[in-house]
């Protein structure tokens, strides 16, 4: 894209599930991007320029769907200015309308996207960036963007996991860190003068600073037009050993802050991009996000997932995200299956158990709990075997490739899959256990305010507290030691939703739930 950050239009409603299963039509109205009002009753002409893509990374929209853009009149009726129909857009195309007609220059112009699609899960995707409107003074004004941007998330520092215990980080990071990484620039007409640095933070403290000397690297980064996106290879940006440095001891969060500095004619709202490095209880390939999914429709077919543990620890549950595609299918039983690693591919089974699929809002994923948690030393894997041919799809992040440890059995043999991505299936270790469900909440301490946005207060009767927030899933997320009657928290990190705060002495361990918003 242009820049960073874009808006995805697809077949699925605000919640992340399927708007329809028994959609007539073979394109139906999904998503729509509603502007503000913006008072437009002064001016003459006016330029609205946006850059729209097919496809991406998702799946390619049908020969009937479309991509449309609406104004609202001074009627305050909607007008269809444009739309497209071109399913096979592979890059993104800039588009310029004038508006210029006096329905349209009034003080409560508004303008939305809508997109005509397949209703019935992740489908049909069309991706939109960069919508700009201002006044029209000159044919130039629309020729560029005189920006320089990042143009994709943060790469993370891990060399072959998004995330993985903290536990099996400490005193492995040789192994588990990549040497360096490598950002993307995208110049869009702009000086080609730009510094780069970046900054890791932990609990609001900046504990690393990238370049190790001087304040920024500088680099020439030439136009899009004349190198495509610039790329950080010669030198690359080094990783050292120390970058991640914590005292705790169970669970780390790590705030990576990557800063360009570039002219001051220069937009400044993507000259920063930001990533967050959790070392929590789990490991994971993917990034969170599901661009597709992946599924085998034969009865008794394997998928398999392999992952290495630095120690032994134990498995006391296994995440998934399931997304909806064209079907529910959350009364298809599966057998959540763990294999222990023979001759490169999975062996023995350790461990089976019945479950069923769970279709979650917003991309969460479903923590299915061991029954009986156990002991794994080494490299394992998990994944399911099938009890129909019905197509599960667990959800896949293209962004990530993990395919060198990806297998499936559909009656031949285990062989490599080669759909690129990551499968979103995440296990769960803890040498203690995790905490799944809190009953006997309590008021023996203050916990405020609650709900809580950015900065959490927990006040206690006594001092020589270890205070831990856990998720509504049981993973721990934060932990802090503290001496003193009242201990503050910093919660911008944590996403929202429902969690656990734990107090916990030589005395008593007690509980709280607390909503971060």
């Amino acid at each position: 894209p242009p820049t960073i950050g874009v808006a995805t239009f697809d077949g699925l409603d605000e919640f992340g599930l399927a708007r329809d299963f028994t959609q007539l039509n073979s394109s139906d109205p999904s998503d729509t991007l509603l502007s503000k009002e913006i008072d437009l009753s002064a001016l003459t002409s006016v330029y609205f320029l946006f850059y729209y893509q097919a496809k991406g990374m998702g799946e390619m929209p049908d020969f009937q769907d479309q991509l449309v853009l609406e104004f609202l009149n001074d009627t305050l009726a909607w007008e269809q200015i444009w739309s497209s129909d071109d399913t096979l857009l592979q890059e993104f195309t800039k588009v310029v309308e004038v508006i210029n007609e006096s329905r349209f220059l009034h003080n409560a112009f508004q303008f939305r996207f809508r997109n005509y699609a397949t209703i019935s899960g992740n489908f049909d995707h069309w991706h939109l960036d960069y919508v700009k409107i201002d006044q029209l003074l000159s044919a130039t004004d629309t020729s560029g963007l005189n920006d320089v941007a990042f143009v994709y998330s943060s790469p993370s520092f891990l060399k072959r996991y998004s995330a993985i215990p903290w536990t099996h980080f400490l005193n492995n990071e040789a192994s588990e860190l990549k040497d360096s990484i490598d950002i993307k620039l995208r110049n869009n007409d702009a000086s080609t003068n730009v510094d780069y640095q970046y900054n890791i933070f932990e609990n609001n403290n900046q504990i690393f600073h990238y370049p190790t000397i001087g304040v920024s690297r500088n680099v020439s980064v030439l136009d899009y037009d004349t190198i495509g996106n610039y790329s950080f290879s010669s030198p690359p940006i080094d990783i050292q050993s120390n970058v991640f440095n914590s005292f705790q001891a169970d669970s780390a969060t790590f705030v990576v802050q990557n800063i360009i500095g570039t002219a001051s004619s220069d937009n400044k709202l993507n000259d920063t991009l930001y990533h967050i490095q959790n070392f929590h209880s789990h490991f994971a390939y993917d990034d969170g996000t599901a661009e597709s999914a992946y599924g085998i429709n034969i009865n008794g077919a394997k998928l398999a997932y392999e992952f290495k543990l630095n120690r032994p620890d134990t498995l006391r549950a296994v995440q998934m995200y399931f997304p909806q595609m064209l079907d529910n299918v959350s009364d298809i039983e599966f057998n959540l299956t763990i294999w222990e690693k023979t001759n490169g591919v999975p062996g023995d089974t350790l461990y089976s158990q019945t479950v069923f699929p769970v279709h979650t809002e917003n991309g969460a994923y479903h923590t299915y709990y061991i029954e009986q948690p156990f002991q794994i030393v080494g490299s394992f894997y998990v994944g399911w075997k099938q009890t129909t041919n019905d197509l599960l799809n667990i959800g896949l992040d293209k962004n990530n490739p993990a395919n060198n440890y990806m297998f499936y059995d559909a009656g031949a043999g285990w062989t490599m899959s080669s759909y690129p991505g990551s499968w979103m299936i995440r296990p769960i270790f803890s040498m203690n256990e995790i905490v799944s469900s809190v009953i006997n909440t309590n008021s023996e301490f203050k916990v405020y305010p609650n709900p809580a946005t950015s900065e959490l207060f927990i006040e206690t009767a006594t001092t020589n507290n270890s205070i831990s927030i856990y998720s509504f899933q049981g993973i721990l997320v934060s932990k802090v030691f503290t001496n003193s009657n009242v201990t503050k928290i910093n919660v911008n990190d944590l996403s929202s939703g429902v969690y656990f705060v734990e107090v916990f002495n030589d005395k008593s361990k007690k509980y709280q739930k607390i909503i971060i918003r």
